[in-house]
């Protein structure tokens, strides 16, 4: 969600250096998408000192410090190693920070840090931004789906039936996934299963809902591989998960499912994105875990529906597609 803010900041500095901290699992992610920027990297958990050794072996503290986390131990970093800086008021911004602002939760989650982009003269994040890697990653996913058994000339729809933050009451059931590879397949799409770590039972149930000898990708990826594999796909199936996220913002078209979490805050960025919920009295409620048992904002779904939203998005996407192409050929005529 910070990657739209993200690239404000560091086409506003081109000239000067830009520090980019992240969690070891995104670094080469992080690198592809903003090559221009030094990428520091440091694990879950790690001792503080090394990570501040990490960032003040640039040089002098830096002139401007922002963090789009809302962790109190980002802010006390930050004012360590910025002569300025700036975060949210909570978890002891107040105490640490320059400079400090409330995110206007009303609004979808990339404009959280909006207030400080303006602090900053520049534009809030841009909703219609898209993430670009290099052709040497993206070539690594596509030759990760031909060894996975996905032909080069195919329409592959990723299925992501996990969810690795926010409970079970995220996943759309892995029947419903099964029931829908089986749609894709008779239509002559080439459903994938794309997992995380630990996903691998949720690969299974789905594959053994499908009846089809389905193919599995990306559960020993990190988020560079993970997003390469996800470059090489027509489309994404996913919850309201990372996958999904990813799959958006590298401008690949997404349908995610949506229950208990609220789309207008963290839905993917439109217009690769779309969303599916059913509108319940009880969703958004916001719980990991459904209150009702019952967990029918996702389980009446229905697999046909969502079957139905990606050929329409695909039947665009060719109309789209053959109205340039004759444009091309009059205009070449």
């Amino acid at each position: 969600m910070a990657l739209p803010a993200t690239d404000r900041l560091v086409k506003a500095n081109r000239g000067g250096t830009t520090i980019l901290h992240v969690r070891h699992s995104t670094a080469q992610l992080v690198s592809a998408i903003f090559p221009e920027a030094e990428v520091v990297s440091s694990a879950r958990g790690e001792n503080p000192l090394r990570t501040l050794w990490r960032l003040r072996r640039f040089g002098p503290p830096a002139d401007i410090g922002l963090t789009m986390r809302n962790a109190g131990r980002a802010k006390v970093l930050l004012r360590l190693v910025s002569r300025w800086s700036a975060g949210t008021a909570s978890q002891g911004g107040r105490s640490f920070l320059s400079w400090v602002y409330q995110p206007e939760f009303a609004r979808h989650q990339i404009h959280d840090a909006d207030a400080a982009l303006n602090c900053l003269g520049l534009e809030g994040a841009d909703e219609g931004w898209r993430g670009e890697i290099p052709e040497s990653l993206a070539g690594l996913g596509r030759q990760t789906l031909r060894d996975a058994g996905v032909g080069p000339n195919t329409f592959p729809i990723g299925l992501a039936p996990g969810v690795a933050w926010g409970g079970s009451a995220k996943r759309w059931p892995e029947e419903h996934f099964g029931r829908l590879a089986g749609l894709l397949k008779a239509e002559g799409f080439d459903p994938v299963v794309v997992i995380g770590p630990g996903e691998a039972d949720i690969a299974q149930s789905l594959i053994r809902a499908s009846g089809i000898d389905l193919p599995v990708v990306a559960e020993d990826l990190d988020a560079a591989g993970l997003g390469a594999v996800l470059s090489g796909l027509s489309a994404l199936v996913g919850n309201d998960s990372g996958p999904a996220h990813l799959a958006s913002a590298l401008g690949v078209m997404t349908v995610a499912l949506f229950g208990p979490t609220d789309d207008r805050r963290t839905a993917p960025f439109a217009p690769a994105g779309i969303v599916l919920r059913r509108q319940l009295d009880c969703a958004p409620c916001g719980r990991s875990t459904c209150p009702l048992v019952h967990q029918a904002c996702l389980r009446e779904l229905a697999p046909s529906d969502v079957y139905d939203a990606v050929a329409e998005q695909f039947k665009k996407d060719l109309d789209a597609y053959s109205t340039s192409s004759e444009d091309f050929a009059g205009t070449y005529a």
